[in-house]
């Protein structure tokens, strides 16, 4: 890995946290397919995709193309980043803070949209059921 910048490596944390963020509400959304327990799909490597992606196919029908397509965006989100980070780690990889920060940007718009969905489906009648 080379040496880099304070401007990156805070844009590092930043795309860090960002991404950490999103997986809680993945996680959030995916607690009804674990009886609630948010915590244990937050703790598992990939699980709050997984359990975030079971219950948006539950969603309401008019609103499930844009759940679902909310939750794959998020997951290739994740991936973006995850990826820039690793680029770090090679010769020809980018690893400049804007990179770090554009990502960051998308994953934050990500996590306001579901956020968003989710807070509009509370005040439905027919909100999302869990999973038997």
């Amino acid at each position: 890995m080379r040496r880099l910048t304070d401007e990156t490596v805070l844009a590092v944390g930043r795309l860090t946290l960002a991404a950490t963020e999103l997986e809680y509400l993945l996680a959030r959304i995916g607690a009804g397919q674990a009886g609630g327990d948010g915590a244990t799909i937050f703790g598992a490597p990939g699980e709050p995709l997984r359990a975030a992606r079971g219950v948006a196919q539950l969603a309401p029908l008019d609103r499930r193309g844009e759940f679902v397509g909310l939750v794959e965006a998020a997951g290739n989100y994740l991936v973006q980043g995850r990826s820039a980070v690793r680029a770090m780690w090679f010769e020809s990889g980018v690893v400049d803070a804007d990179t770090f920060d554009d990502i960051s940007g998308l994953v934050l718009r990500c996590r306001d949209r579901l956020q968003a969905l989710l807070d509009d489906l509370d005040r439905t009648p027919s909100a999302l059921p869990q999973s038997r």
